[in-house]
């Protein structure tokens, strides 16, 4: 017989994947995408919200442009006039480069 310690009990239930379906897309690893298009009646501003906040989760090593192109091809024909649809066309032609803070421009001013 086995037993589990209770470190490896905790690590068990944290890798424990979700029973609920949130998408098979990987770069949608919450499912917030996915959650976006089964909104019914979703209006563009809460569209740009979920975006973002799929924008921010998103591994800094992942291609941004790469990510939203296989988002877009796997939900584009499915739903072409969808709010999130616009959006994510809309995204491919912004350019987000690397994410970094800026440096206040006086920042040397306010002490």
């Amino acid at each position: 017989m086995f037993f589990l310690g209770p470190r490896e009990v905790t690590k068990f239930v944290i890798n424990k994947k979700s029973k609920i379906f949130k998408g098979d897309i990987y770069y949608d690893e919450k499912g917030l995408i996915f959650e976006a298009y089964n909104i019914e009646n979703i209006d563009p501003s809460s569209c740009r919200v979920i975006f973002f906040d799929w924008l921010i989760s998103l591994d800094p090593s992942i291609n941004q442009i790469e990510a939203i192109n296989e988002l877009l091809k796997s939900y584009s024909t499915k739903f072409p006039n969808h709010p999130m649809t616009k959006l994510l066309i809309e995204g491919i032609h912004k350019n987000f480069g690397t994410r970094h803070r800026r440096k206040a421009k006086n920042a040397k001013r306010l002490i």
